[in-house]
């Protein structure tokens, strides 16, 4: 397992965050799986399959990143680890939780469950694709349009 490898699916937020938006997020989300599931589902393949391996692994990304976060200035170091955590919720997370190697779903939450014992004032939920692809809403000036038969399917 290379952790720096691994690590690069949070550290690359600005290209993935800046195309987390209602028209491009399936499209995003595609091509960060693409990129990014088999290294994931390869390391995790490596472990024994127990709990505690994939927590061995979690805590390595863990560290990994908060080493990452210590090397920035210190006036940006908020803001890096902000767009990071939102990398573990709109598209690692998801991504794991969707990979057919059910040890994926297994990291996600175990990785969920670190982040939240290190930072427990700063914890996230973990969300499937769908439920992140169906949250944006279609709505201008505040005014929700979802129900305007925009979207045929949805809408009924």
């Amino acid at each position: 397992m290379n952790t720096v490898e691994l690590c690069t699916a949070v550290t690359e937020a600005r290209y993935y965050l800046d195309r987390f938006t209602r028209h491009n997020f399936v499209m995003a989300f595609r091509e960060y799986t693409e990129r990014f599931g088999p290294l994931y589902m390869q390391a995790v393949r490596e472990t024994d399959g127990s709990e505690m391996a994939l927590r061995v692994m979690a805590d390595a990304l863990l560290d990994e990143l908060e080493c990452r976060w210590k090397r920035q200035r210190p006036w940006n170091r908020g803001a890096v680890r902000v767009n990071e955590k939102q990398m573990m919720v709109d598209y690692l997370s998801p991504m794991l939780k969707g990979l057919e190697e059910p040890l994926c779903g297994d990291l996600a939450r175990i990785l969920c469950t670190a982040w939240t014992e290190r930072w427990p004032k700063d914890s996230y939920r973990i969300a499937s694709f769908a439920e992140i692809r169906d949250g944006f809403r279609n709505s201008i000036l505040g005014i929700d349009f979802s129900s305007k038969h925009l979207d045929s399917d949805r809408d009924r």
